[in-house]
């Protein structure tokens, strides 16, 4: 089943040789170059400063926007355990404001949810697509690889 994947065909003819491997194969050399050129590309596209810069602005993103997150939900289990006056508050006829913050907290998730799309939409998306094509062009992806 996974035969074409490491470079061997599997006939398809029935009879005695059915399932047998048929004599079309990649020597173990040109395998192990072709893995070695992949890894020497994908080494190359690491270091790459507009890759790193793009690494470090997606982290820094994520560390934002889940920082803000748990600091509101750590915020609405303290005040919860231990400001229940504050939390009993009636705003309305039977809504509180522990009800108000509960479902807050959905509201902030679709809110960090939808800053997350548009700060990658601006910041990021552009910044890939540009290492994308790049490598593509330099032949990083496709398995050209000219070492410099």
């Amino acid at each position: 089943m996974v035969e074409y994947m490491e470079g061997t065909y599997r006939s398809r003819g029935g009879g005695p040789g059915e399932g047998a491997v048929a004599d079309v194969t990649w020597s173990d050399s040109s395998r192990r170059r072709e893995r070695a050129d992949t890894a020497y590309a994908w080494e190359r596209l690491s270091v790459d400063p507009r890759f790193v810069k793009l690494r470090r602005r997606f982290a820094l993103q994520v560390a934002v926007l889940v920082s803000l997150f748990l600091l509101s939900y750590l915020t609405y289990l303290l005040l919860s355990a231990y400001a229940r006056d504050v939390m009993s508050y009636q705003v309305a006829d039977s809504v509180n404001v522990a009800l108000l913050l509960g479902i807050g907290q959905f509201l902030l998730t679709f809110v960090l949810a939808w800053a997350f799309g548009r700060f990658s939409a601006r910041a990021i998306d552009p910044l890939a697509a540009e290492i994308r094509d790049r490598a593509r062009n330099d032949g990083t992806l496709t398995g050209r690889v000219s070492r410099r």
